[in-house]
């Protein structure tokens, strides 16, 4: 608690008010604004009026010992001062404050209150509360002009960022030529199922608790910080696209867990990039800034994405299409983890135990197993979500079964419309291995004959 009291000056019955103003601005501790502890005392309308009201000027000399007061509010950023009076409070007083704050609903405010002191309770020397401020100032508290000084900072940031808690929530940051998207939503649909409150970026948009927030193609750093700027989001999964990358880098300096899907031709040609090779070294900055107690994620299938794991400081998961893959053996055998497909389940791995997660025919992103490369996409969303102690399997297995291929869960992404003569299908594949999986999906459907019409803009300017 702080005794504040108005800007004034002390006569000496030598010099003017003027100077008297001019000399206590001359503290080290007074500043402009809130630079510092104290403000400086600036003349105004309040302080001529005041000043006229005694029949004074600012040429007037003071007596001796007279305090001229120049502001009429106590206000420490028109000049006042503070006394710190904490010790002084009696306890009714300690109680009324909690209990205005406890009934407006703020944990942290400051109470504006007009008495005498505040030694007896306030409702007994005619004492009242003038106002609650949201935003309360510490200057009075932290500096005071006499007295203890409080640190009154030190409750307000434990309570907001609790010991052995960093103040971060999680990261899962994807990456990789085709899948990213889907990928992308099926980890956060599972994180929501689990009961968070999931921020998400896709090359359709932002969404934060499933609500479109913003629209368009949103895989970059910007899109990613309104993610994490948002105080309601727990869990972020983050698209991270080559573009982005190259322009602006990464919204964050690590992350929990990276999925590395593929890497393939892709805007060749476009921010220096002439080969896959180095398409790879820019997939790679994602799980490069994995912690490092945490996993990136890699595709064993793919060369350029497993010859990753030979530059992180982290833990590396793999996931494959082929449970006999000799590298997904080497690494279990090692004690390390993977998801992989097999006997038509997609299965979690380590060491020698295994959990089948959920039957892909039951798994409708999949139609049935005819859509592999979905099946793909579900391994490292399992892995990832697997990963977190709050997420169970039965979370996961649960997700899997209620994420439908639509224009509500997958937009663009293999939404199959089905007619009384024919079946129409939609999808976002735009570079040679992404039109190559479409053609495989395609070739198990029934029906025909089969048309595709392919449209695309362009990726780079005429010149």
């Amino acid at each position: 608690a702080a005794l504040r009291t108005p800007a004034s000056v002390t006569g000496d019955g030598k010099n003017t008010i003027q100077f008297l103003i001019d000399k206590t601005n001359e503290d080290p501790r007074r500043g402009y604004g809130h630079e510092k502890v104290l403000t400086q005392i600036k003349v105004d309308s309040f302080t001529e009026k005041m000043l006229d009201e005694k029949g004074y000027t600012l040429d007037t000399v003071p007596a001796d010992g007279e305090l001229v007061l120049l502001k009429p509010t106590a206000n420490l950023s028109t000049g006042g001062t503070s006394t710190d009076v904490t010790d002084e409070v009696h306890p009714s007083n300690i109680f009324m404050a909690e209990r205005i704050s406890r009934i407006i609903g703020l944990d942290i405010c400051g109470i504006d209150i007009m008495a005498p002191n505040l030694k007896i309770p306030i409702t007994e020397n005619s004492g009242a509360v003038l106002e609650v401020n949201a935003a309360p100032g510490f200057r009075m508290h932290i500096e005071p002009s006499e007295g203890i000084g409080r640190n009154v900072a030190e409750p307000v940031i434990d309570m907001l960022f609790p010991r052995g808690c960093d103040g971060t929530i999680p990261i899962i940051a994807i990456t990789g030529t085709n899948g990213k998207t889907t990928t992308t939503r099926l980890t956060a649909h599972i994180a929501k199922n689990a009961g968070f409150k999931v921020g998400y970026t896709t090359s359709d948009g932002v969404y934060i608790q499933n609500q479109l927030l913003m629209k368009g193609d949103c895989t970059g750093p910007v899109s990613a910080q309104f993610v994490l700027k948002d105080p309601t989001v727990d869990f972020a999964v983050l698209e991270c696209a080559r573009g982005g990358m190259l322009k602006s880098g990464l919204a964050f300096q690590q992350c929990n867990i990276a999925i590395v899907t593929n890497v393939s031709a892709d805007h060749m040609g476009l921010g220096g990039i002439e080969n896959i090779e180095q398409m790879a070294r820019v997939k790679a900055v994602v799980p490069e800034t994995v912690m490092k107690n945490g996993y990136a994620i890699l595709n064993a299938d793919d060369d350029l994405v497993y010859d990753m794991r030979r530059n992180l400081h982290c833990n590396v998961a793999l996931f494959s299409m082929d449970e006999n893959n000799p590298r997904i053996l080497r690494h279990c055998k090692r004690g390390g983890l993977a998801a992989v497909y097999e006997n038509g389940f997609v299965t979690i791995m380590k060491g020698t135990w295994k959990i089948r997660v959920e039957k892909v025919s039951n798994i409708p992103i999949t139609y049935g197993g005819k859509a592999m490369h979905n099946i793909m996409n579900t391994l490292p969303a399992i892995l990832a979500t697997y990963l977190f102690r709050n997420i169970k399997v039965d979370d996961i297995r649960d997700s899997l079964t209620s994420f439908i291929p639509s224009p509500t869960q997958t937009p663009g992404r293999l939404n199959l419309f089905e007619f009384k003569h024919f079946k129409f299908l939609v999808d976002y594949a735009h570079n040679p291995a992404g039109l190559q999986l479409l053609c495989d999906f395609v070739s198990k459907l029934d029906g025909s004959p089969k048309v595709g019409v392919i449209s695309a803009t362009g990726d780079r300017r005429d010149e």
